[in-house]
């Protein structure tokens, strides 16, 4: 335990020329402004070792895993480029929980991450794809919450966190329980829903862990509207990524990469930004004009659309309008679109006007649909 426990204070790898850095919450460490998502890697070893390693050169110093990605692969994926520099860096694992995952169960998890990953430690370990609704499996005598503290006891672990899609009122109950150093969301220009969930571990110290900061690479498209909006003359993607470094809440925005070229970029997109105390403010007035766009009546996503009686993905249509009226993201709209699976399809539409019976907001949700579908046929 002696040297786990030096491994967990020893500082971690920093590169000021051409990374930055903020405080990880109350935990002490200050953490890259971009991290490591390693959900997408692909299979050539090699070139993985070498991401990884050029990351770290470059000042990274986070890195997000579980064994559950890529069909299992993700840790294996990872582990050789950490190899002689994993002290240096957060390597965060996860688990999921259940009525029915015991701490055994969730003790021999841990050690089995470890293992695959080469580590003696964890200095952060996350209970994954978690909602408020868990809290009771999580606090149950013999549960999760006792193998983590054990694990903390013992070294193997230094801090908690967890990550999941719950409503942003219950993911603030779940961080004033004090039970938790960071939380991990997916926030992003177009999803910023989290942020009064954001500000208030900002209050708690409890650190944030931005994902998805790209949108799952929706924003890899190019738009001008978001381009005016934000004040910025550059590539969509890197605006993404400033828009949610400007939140001073947010702790790294964690990117899922698995190129050098994507690395470099997001290195010097991160690397150059230093926002005021006024850019968060003046870039969400911006986005916020945008949404004027829509009206004032648009879709807040309650899916009382669905069931559709023909199977179509409504909300899926209602999202992608909202991203080509709003943010000008036609390209991508059309490609997704273009994407969903011919029993899905907005062509299976009859006109029957059982969806808009339904829509609290009144939309006209069959011009909408249809008029996304023929986007992709431009």
């Amino acid at each position: 335990m002696g040297i786990v426990q030096s491994c967990h204070d020893q500082p971690l790898h920093r590169n000021d020329q051409r990374m930055k850095y903020r405080a990880y919450g109350r935990t002490g460490w200050e953490i890259s402004a971009l991290s490591f998502g390693c959900m997408r890697l692909g299979d050539d070893a090699q070139y993985n070792e070498k991401l990884i390693g050029t990351a770290i050169d470059a000042g990274v110093n986070y890195f997000e895993t579980t064994r559950y990605y890529i069909n299992g692969q993700c840790q294996h994926r990872t582990a050789p480029g950490l190899r002689g520099r994993a002290d240096t860096v957060i390597v965060s694992g996860k688990d999921g929980i259940g009525p029915d995952k015991t701490a055994h169960q969730f003790r021999k998890e841990i050690e089995r991450q470890l293992d695959i990953l080469g580590l003696s430690h964890f200095k952060f370990f996350q209970v994954g794809w978690f909602r408020w609704e868990m809290m009771p499996h999580l606090l149950k005598p013999g549960g999760v919450l006792d193998a983590l503290r054990q694990a903390q006891a013992e070294g193997l672990v230094k801090c908690i966190g967890f990550t999941g899609h719950d409503t942003p009122e219950n993911f603030v109950k779940c961080i004033e329980t004090g039970l938790f150093d960071s939380i991990t969301i997916p926030y992003n220009l177009l999803a910023r829903q989290y942020e009064p969930t954001i500000a208030r571990a900002g209050e708690l110290g409890v650190g944030v862990v931005a994902m998805c900061p790209v949108a799952g690479g929706v924003l890899a498209c190019e738009s001008d509207a978001l381009k005016e909006a934000l004040g910025m003359d550059m590539p969509t993607a890197a605006m993404a990524l400033r828009f949610v470094l400007a939140n001073p809440h947010v702790s790294t925005a964690c990117s899922g990469m698995n190129t050098l070229e994507q690395l470099e970029q997001n290195v010097a997109t991160v690397g150059q930004f230093a926002p005021d105390e006024n850019a968060f403010a003046e870039m969400c007035e911006g986005l916020d004009r945008l949404r004027t766009a829509l009206g004032e009546r648009f879709c807040t996503a309650c899916r009382y659309c669905m069931p559709c009686p023909q199977n179509i993905d409504i909300p899926h249509y209602m999202n992608l309008y909202r991203e080509w009226q709003a943010f000008g993201l036609a390209d991508s709209a059309a490609a997704r679109a273009a994407q969903v699976p011919p029993e899905k399809s907005a062509a299976n539409c009859r006109d029957c006007g059982v969806c808009e019976e339904k829509c609290p907001n009144q939309l006209e949700v069959r011009r909408i649909i249809r008029s996304v579908h023929e986007l992709q046929r431009r």
